[in-house]
């Protein structure tokens, strides 16, 4: 196991990518506090199936655009396990809205919960990291922060402020053997999306050169990667997984090259 008896934290675990990425952090030995805003049956069915595999697991509910609350989460991690090793930053929304429709409530709630959060959880974090000699803090960003999407302004200038802070981060907390990655995700299958949207996946297929929307396993995996020592000489980066979604240039037909 590669992270045997680390400490963690995943923020808006209770579904969707953070529940995977909290069960990926205990099948390779990682100890958990999942953190919740609303769903607490969610948060808890979690905190069962890590239990399932014999890791430990707490469920914790705070409003992590509140400085206060994200106080009291750590305070708390650290009274349940006396160390903070890694910090999962996954807790988000995406409000789909016109430009024009936008309201400063809609900013300013998008910010706070995509961008300001990761900054004050960061620092907290951080600062019980540097008592044990170092840790790991994550960021689970989007290809939202390298390319426009529709109606999701606030959303794109959310995860782009995430792939600078990661990168400022990571270097500031160098000197403090803290690494500080994230991971930027295309097109997932969880349920938030498939609600969204009700041609979901279909209509994303054809922009996805693998030809699939991916899984949370496809997440996790990389995740579980920058936790550990294999990644041990990485930081300040940002994996795109996207299926290569990312990459690819919309076009019209190329027929006429392949003759």
């Amino acid at each position: 196991m590669k992270l045997i008896n680390k400490a963690a934290i995943v923020t808006g675990a209770s579904k969707g990518l953070g529940a995977g990425i909290a069960i990926a952090l205990a099948n390779q030995g990682a100890d958990l506090v999942i953190n919740y805003s609303s769903d607490n049956k969610g948060a808890e069915e979690t905190a069962q199936q890590i239990r399932s595999t014999g890791r430990t697991a707490y469920i914790c509910k705070a409003d992590v655009s509140k400085y206060d609350e994200i106080e009291s989460m750590i305070n708390y991690t650290i009274e349940k396990f006396g160390r903070l090793d890694i910090l999962i930053n996954n807790a988000g929304i995406a409000i789909w809205k016109p430009f024009f429709e936008i309201t400063e409530d809609i900013w300013d709630r998008t910010l706070d919960t995509n961008l300001k959060s990761v900054f004050m959880a960061s620092q907290l974090a951080g600062r019980q990291m540097c008592k044990n000699g170092g840790g790991v803090i994550v960021n689970i960003s989007s290809i939202a922060a390298h390319g426009a999407m529709d109606c999701l302004v606030p959303y794109c200038a959310s995860k782009g402020g995430m792939t600078l802070l990661t990168k400022a981060m990571a270097v500031e907390l160098a000197p403090y053997k803290i690494r500080v990655n994230s991971v930027a995700p295309g097109t997932i299958d969880i349920k938030r999306n498939r609600d969204i949207d009700p041609d979901y996946p279909d209509d994303w297929i054809p922009y996805i050169p693998l030809g699939r929307v991916g899984t949370v396993e496809d997440i996790a995996g990389p995740v579980v990667f920058l936790c550990s020592g294999d990644s041990g000489y990485m930081t300040g980066q940002t994996i795109q997984v996207s299926g290569g979604e990312l990459e690819y240039v919309p076009m019209p037909g190329s027929d006429f090259a392949r003759k």
